[in-house]
C-alpha cells in the first residue's frame, strides 16, 4: 500500500492535479464555502482513493504471471486467490459506496462509471487493453489524466459555475491528454526490459524506443500551444492566473539557459523538455489555486501549509531551478 503513495503516477501526480482544479472550483461563489462542503470533499476523496487502489491492486492482480515471467515481485502473487480477490474487491465496495453518499449528478456518475471500466479493460484478460499498443496508451492517458479532472470539475460544480464550461472542458481535456500519454509513454520506456521479458506488448514494445521518443517530442508543442491557450483562457476571467504561468515560462527558460539551446546537439535537446510540463500541472497550478483561495478565505490557510507537506514537490524543484539558474549564470555550462 504505501508504494501506492509513493508514485509519481498517482499520489505525486494525479492527487495534486485533481486538488489544484478543485480549488479552483470553490473559488466560485455557489461553492465558496468550505467548510460546508466537508461530506462532499470526504467522500470524493475516500471514494478516489479506493478505487484507485483498486485499479492498482486490479493490474496487479491481472499481472500475476506476467510479472513472474520478467522477474518482477508481484505481492498479490504471494497470496490465495481468496485473498487476492477480497483485497481487489474491499476498496472498489468503498469506492462504490462512498460515490452513492456524496450523489453528485448523472454527469459525474457516468465519468465514474467510465473510469472503473477503463480500469478493468486496461488490465483484464481477454481485453487486456495494456497490451493494444496505442490503444492501451489513450485508455491509460484516460483514466489516470483525463477523468480524474473532469470528474472533480463536474462533482465540484463547476459545469454550472461558468457560461464557457464547454469551451474549458474542451482545453483541459486536450491539455491533459496529451498530458497523460506523455507520461505513460516515458513510463514505457522506462519499463520496456521487463515488459519484453513479460510479453507485454506495450506501445514502445511495439515500436521501439527511439521512434516513441521521436513521437514525444513531436506531441511537445502542441502540449505546450495547448497549455497557453488554458492559460489565456483562465487569465481571461482570472488574470493573476495569466501571469503566474508566464512567470513559470519564465523560470523553466532560466533554468534550461534557453539563449544556449540553439548550440546544443539535437540528440540533447530530445531528452531535455520531457518532464517540465509535470511541475506546471502537478505544482504550480494547484498552488496558485490555493493561495487565490486563501487570500480571500484566510481561515484556510492552514490548506497552504498542509499541501505544502504533503506534496513537498513545488517547493523542492523551485529551490532546485533556482540553484540551477544561479550556477547556469556562474559558469559556461548548462548544468
Amino acid at each position: 500500500m504505501l508504494k501506492l503513495f509513493r508514485t509519481n503516477t498517482w499520489w505525486n501526480a494525479v492527487v495534486p492535479q485533481v486538488l489544484g482544479w478543485m480549488y479552483m472550483c470553490f473559488l466560485y461563489p455557489e461553492m465558496r464555502h468550505v467548510k460546508e462542503h466537508w461530506f462532499l470533499v470526504l467522500g470524493f476523496f475516500v471514494s478516489l482513493i479506493c478505487i484507485s487502489v483498486f485499479g492498482y491492486l486490479f493490474n496487479d492482480l491481472c499481472d500475476v504471471e506476467s510479472d513472474a515471467k520478467a522477474g518482477k515481485r508481484n505481492v498479490l502473487g504471494e497470496l490465495t486467490l481468496p485473498v487476492r480477490l477480497l483485497l481487489v474487491v474491499i476498496p472498489l465496495a468503498v469506492g462504490i459506496v462512498s460515490w452513492v453518499l456524496i450523489e453528485r449528478g448523472i454527469g459525474s456518475i457516468f465519468l465514474f462509471a467510465m473510469q472503473i471500466l477503463a480500469l478493468v479493460l486496461y488490465s483484464m484478460p481477454p481485453f487486456r487493453l495494456k497490451n493494444r499498443g496505442l490503444v492501451g496508451v489513450v485508455v491509460d492517458a484516460f483514466y489516470g489524466h483525463v477523468n480524474p479532472v473532469l470528474i472533480t470539475l463536474l462533482a465540484f460544480g463547476f459545469w454550472y459555475t461558468e457560461d464557457n464550461a464547454i469551451v474549458f472542458f474542451c482545453v483541459i481535456a486536450i491539455c491533459t491528454s496529451l498530458k497523460g500519454i506523455r507520461n505513460i509513454l516515458l513510463h514505457q520506456l522506462d519499463d520496456r526490459s521487463n515488459d519484453k521479458r513479460a510479453g507485454t506488448q506495450t506501445f514502445v514494445v511495439r515500436n521501439g524506443a527511439y521512434p516513441t521518443l521521436l513521437f514525444i517530442n513531436n506531441l511537445l508543442p502542441f502540449e505546450v500551444f495547448f497549455t497557453l491557450a488554458l492559460a489565456l483562457f483562465m487569465g481571461y476571467y482570472n488574470p493573476p492566473f495569466f501571469v503566474w504561468t508566464l512567470l513559470f515560462f519564465i523560470i523553466t527558460y532560466f533554468k534550461f539557459s534557453g539563449w544556449k539551446l540553439r548550440d546544443l546537439p539535437k540528440r540533447q535537446l530530445k531528452f531535455k523538455f520531457l518532464y517540465f510540463l509535470n511541475d506546471y500541472y502537478e505544482g504550480w497550478v494547484p498552488v496558485f489555486f490555493l493561495i487565490i483561495l486563501c487570500i480571500s478565505q484566510p481561515q484556510l490557510s492552514f490548506l497552504l501549509i498542509l499541501h505544502l507537506i504533503l506534496f513537498p514537490g513545488f517547493v523542492t524543484k523551485l529551490w532546485g531551478d533556482i540553484k540551477t539558474i544561479r550556477e547556469n549564470f556562474k559558469t559556461e555550462d548548462d548544468y
